[in-house]
């Protein structure tokens, strides 16, 4: 049988690691963090450090070990600890790369929640700014719903546009002005 060049498959595992980590970072700064990101980010990240593992002691590759590989290889398992901290610590709205996400998003979100208020036409789903909007709700003229994730194992989280009122209830947590971070439950 031929061999397989190691280039080859280091190249593989790097795109590997890679398409991993734009996954994980993806699932962590999304509004909520759902058990199917953890049930397949967590195991993805073990059997990436494993593999890299045994390339790194793989007879040929002592000595050489570069800097750009060890981050790599450290990269991966520190984003699946923050995916299962984020998961385990119920999706706050303190996540540094949630709060980019919304940063970026901010501007859009609220036009879209100010059209709805006025009784635009909901189009579900929608892309808002950063965010895939799943389920968008007019619940009362003081708010107004984006669910945009799983989090948990059935449960949906969002935003809530509130310019109004502030809401009551543990459901919410307050991002920035009238954005709150809300958990759906089913």
């Amino acid at each position: 049988m031929p061999r397989v060049p190691r280039s080859l498959v280091k190249g593989a595992l790097i795109a590997l690691t890679a398409a991993w980590e734009i996954y994980a970072i993806g699932a962590v700064s999304e509004a909520g963090v759902g058990f199917f990101e953890v049930a397949l980010g967590v195991p993805g990240a073990a059997l990436l450090a494993v593999v890299w593992a045994i390339l790194w002691s793989a007879p040929g590759s002592r000595g050489r070990i570069r800097l750009r590989r060890v981050l790599l290889g450290i990269s991966f398992p520190v984003l699946a600890g923050a995916l299962l901290l984020i998961y385990l610590s119920s999706q706050s709205p303190l996540n540094p790369l949630f709060r980019l996400r919304f940063a970026a998003s901010q501007a859009a979100l609220t036009r879209v929640a100010q059209e709805l208020e006025r009784g635009a036409p909901r189009l579900e789903p929608r892309r808002v700014g950063l965010f895939q909007a799943r389920y968008v709700t007019v619940v009362s003229p003081d708010e107004v719903r984006l669910l945009t994730t799983d989090c948990g194992v059935i449960d949906q989280c969002g935003l809530a546009y509130r310019p109004r009122s502030r809401p009551i209830g543990s459901r919410y947590a307050h991002i920035q002005g009238p954005w709150y971070l809300i958990y759906e439950p089913f």
